[in-house]
């Protein structure tokens, strides 16, 4: 059973996620609450383009977010050891966090839980942006609605 279910693995991987979680809510309520009324207010104004900058930026600042997920993961397969080499700890978190899965290295045998809980972290934290950029389009295109 310890193959297949591995408490700590799991522990590991919710409170990991919990983190990375928080992480994603502070973005979007950046990007939402005081990005967004920016947009509205160039939009307004017929500052199309300005608008446009704005939006683009607030992908940059999800983006940003994102990266700092990924780093949190890195940084926690390092520091409970499950991985001993911060950039492949790194590269790791990266591939199986955006579920591109180009990395080869698998976490010692036990800990393949913790690689499907950052599979799903990575799923919510990019739907969640997704849904905060077709937000922030509606707000740019208010014509479209």
């Amino acid at each position: 059973m310890e193959e297949v279910f591995n408490l700590r693995a799991l522990i590991f991987g919710s409170m990991t996620m919990l983190v990375c979680l928080i992480v994603q809510a502070s973005g979007a309520h950046i990007v939402t609450l005081k990005l967004k009324p920016i947009i509205g207010r160039y939009e307004n104004a017929h500052q199309h383009y300005l608008a446009q900058l704005v939006f683009l930026a607030s992908a940059l600042i999800l983006l940003a977010f994102h990266l700092l997920q990924i780093y949190i993961w890195g940084m926690a397969l390092v520091w409970s050891g499950a991985e001993s080499n911060p950039h492949r700890a790194m590269v790791f978190a990266g591939s199986t966090y955006t579920t591109v899965g180009f990395a080869n290295d698998q976490l010692p045998f036990g800990w393949q839980l913790a690689t499907i809980i950052m599979a799903t972290s990575g799923l919510f934290s990019f739907g969640w942006s997704t849904s905060v950029m077709f937000l922030l389009a509606q707000t740019l295109y208010p014509s479209q609605r």
